[in-house]
């Protein structure tokens, strides 16, 4: 089934996911997760960016909220802390951090199939860039 916004795709999110095994850093000597990428159509909308003010460093905060649109259902490694890049409206791609993947009636149950298969899984992400 097609989401009911597939029409209005807006943006496009790789996650970096782990995966079996580990791998060592080449140069640091790290070990680190093997990852693999996984690639999500969305589409989102964009919230009021928030400010907050460290010493020297002032970061901005861009929320996004929406839906997976294709595929609708999240590779379930795709959890509240993952790390990707967003390519949000044909801007240029930027490093995003997962806030919040799915909404609060889960994949199961007719509540939350219905809302999967009709719109996709809820999906809320920020992007952090420095400010001038």
């Amino acid at each position: 089934m097609t989401s009911a916004l597939a029409a209005v795709a807006n943006a496009s999110v790789t996650f970096d996911v782990a995966t079996t095994g580990t791998v060592v850093d080449p140069f640091t000597g790290n070990v680190l997760p093997r990852t693999e990428t996984v690639t999500v159509t969305c589409y989102l909308r964009q919230g009021s960016p928030s400010i907050t003010d460290l010493a020297g460093v002032n970061v901005a905060g861009d929320t996004f909220s929406g839906y997976a649109v294709a595929p609708q259902a999240l590779d379930a490694r795709v959890v509240p802390g993952t790390l990707g890049m967003l390519t949000f409206a044909g801007q240029a791609p930027a490093r995003c951090v997962v806030q919040e993947a799915r909404g609060p009636y889960g994949t199961t149950g007719l509540i939350g199939s219905t809302l999967q298969q009709v719109l996709g899984d809820k999906l809320q992400i920020v992007r952090y860039r420095q400010q001038a």
